[in-house]
């Protein structure tokens, strides 16, 4: 009985070592399929770095990595001010490696979903990349950001007067620069 029991057992962990050997991960079988390349590297193919569960996506987990997102959200500023409920509503993996996670159209795009609606001369501009450019926004490897690495006005614009900063607002608005009233 022992004797057949241990045959079972080492006949196992050879179909286990063989398995293996051929890239099969028994622990990721369940997977729904290849992560996007961006997430595999980041996550060396081990679930738990971003799941808290099977299935199960922590977006506490997300905000980790992506520090700068995680910023936004707790200044309650830029697309994900709202949004940190559940990132893989909009961010579905498990695509394939040269999955695009990032479903955006520069064309179809809402601006007031940001926060700050183009209005005045903002609203001519037909180009994101006018203002959003790379000297500007946040640094990536694989795709465009959008991500301004400044808040407020002095992102595209030099301020005249000495010792305001930012605080533009309180004299202009985004249709002229044109000042009629002192606020």
């Amino acid at each position: 009985m022992r004797k057949n029991l241990n045959r079972w057992a080492f006949m196992g962990l050879c179909i286990f070592f063989l398995l293996s050997l051929n890239g099969i991960d028994m622990g990721k079988s369940d997977s729904p399929g290849d992560l996007s390349l961006s997430h595999y590297k980041q996550s060396s193919g081990k679930c738990s770095i971003c799941h808290s569960a099977p299935g199960e996506i922590d977006p506490g987990k997300c905000l980790g990595c992506h520090k700068e997102i995680a910023s936004r959200i707790h200044e309650k500023r830029g697309y994900h001010r709202d949004k940190a409920e559940d990132c893989g509503t909009c961010h579905t993996e498990h695509q394939g490696r040269k999955a695009d996670i990032i479903d955006f159209d520069e064309k179809d795009f809402d601006h007031s979903e940001t926060g700050y609606k183009l209005t005045g001369n903002h609203s001519r501009v037909n180009n994101c990349r006018k203002c959003h450019s790379p000297d500007r926004t946040v640094r990536r490897k694989n795709f465009p950001s959008f991500l301004y690495l400044k808040k407020g006005c002095i992102t595209c614009h030099n301020p005249p007067h000495s010792g305001i900063k930012d605080n533009c607002t309180l004299c202009h608005d985004g249709i002229s620069w044109t000042v009629d009233n002192w606020r």
